[in-house]
């Protein structure tokens, strides 16, 4: 074994397993790829939940949940930090993760796996990495976690009835907000990519620029999201400048803030206080999303370091793009920020499971 590397334990089309591997790259954390269909003795006697990447440190610690890795591996390797120093910014930064992590989240699964385009591109991609370490042929792999997948989705609020509201009205808008204001800099913050930015190259790598139909829609919506992409898939040949001037909040990442007040702000804010809200669509359907245990503890975190990062900047800022209350006026849910000085493992980080029956 190749000493003082992290392996990740994952899939190359995962969401959160190209996450991590873009924010190692960047780092320049030497890491090696394990394919991981989800399961392993080694990870189970850790106690792993379930939820896909886990990483082994090079003393064979194993640790998961892609925020809390991220933030545990900053205390480790300093530089080039992905948390910028500016208050503003960094709530800002927590706020863009955030809503990567726990909504696009939702459309990605949902175009993959209910867009039969996208399904034989990037749900084979994931049961060729599946059927490395188990003892099935491809399209066994991909016939079994295709179904797995979709019966778990009515929990995201994904399902073949409703995603097409979630293109129309979350994944395309967002596309073209955030390919906006990334046509006018190469990352988030500035010159250089943020925790958020590695968020959404999590998604965009593992999803919407790899698999076919939505790669479509991102170069017609926001071809800029592309480029961004392909910039954290080879960050060795790039030259990193500084961060944006932290006193000029652009227009167009207000732009990108109030896009995440229309509805995801909205349900999650009443979800987590009555357990269940309502997603309401530009056509008036209304579909019913569960808060998780686990979403409830990554609200209650931003909320922590909301409060911890309140200031007037901040607040005029979360006013001009109309999202102020969701914060404010919740401050009493805040919770604690984890400790993430030993390898994170939370108890919650586990995937939807599958409906019963």
């Amino acid at each position: 074994m190749r000493p003082n590397v992290y392996r990740v334990h994952g899939m190359m089309q995962s969401y959160f397993t190209r996450k991590m591997t873009g924010y190692l790259d960047y780092k320049g954390i030497p890491w090696l790829f394990r394919r991981f269909p989800g399961v392993s003795p080694e990870a189970m006697a850790a106690g792993f939940p379930g939820g896909v990447p886990a990483v082994e440190t090079p003393a064979g610690a194993f640790m998961w949940d892609s925020t809390a890795m991220i933030h545990h591996l900053e205390l480790r390797f300093p530089e080039p930090a992905v948390l910028p120093p500016d208050p503003v910014q960094r709530f800002l930064c927590y706020v863009v993760e955030d809503a990567a992590d726990e909504w696009l989240y939702r459309p990605a699964v949902g175009t993959r796996w209910y867009c039969p385009e996208n399904a034989a591109v990037g749900g084979v991609e994931l049961a060729r990495d599946i059927a490395v370490k188990m003892p099935v042929s491809c399209d066994q792999a991909h016939a079994a976690v295709g179904a797995h997948v979709r019966s778990s989705c009515a929990a995201l609020g994904v399902t073949a009835d409703t995603i097409q509201l979630w293109v129309d009205d979350v994944l395309r808008p967002w596309m073209r907000v955030l390919g906006a204001h990334l046509a006018r800099r190469p990352y988030l913050f500035g010159d250089r990519p943020s925790l958020a930015d590695f968020a959404l190259f999590g998604g965009n790598a593992a999803h919407f620029v790899n698999d076919p139909l939505c790669r479509r829609w991102v170069e017609e919506d926001g071809p800029a999201v592309v480029e961004h992409t392909h910039r954290l898939l080879e960050p060795e040949d790039q030259e990193f400048g500084p961060w944006d001037d932290p006193s000029c909040v652009s227009d167009t990442l207000i732009a990108v803030l109030a896009e995440l007040g229309k509805r995801y702000l909205p349900w999650v804010s009443r979800a987590c206080v009555d357990g269940v809200a309502d997603v309401v669509f530009a056509n008036g359907t209304c579909v019913r999303v569960c808060a998780t245990d686990f979403l409830r503890d990554a609200r209650a975190t931003l909320l922590a370091r909301y409060v911890e990062h309140r200031s007037e900047r901040v607040d005029a800022v979360l006013e001009q793009a109309r999202i102020l209350p969701f914060f404010a006026d919740h401050i009493g849910l805040a919770g604690s920020i984890p400790d993430v000085r030993e390898p994170p493992r939370p108890a919650l980080n586990r995937p939807f499971p599958p409906a019963e029956g």
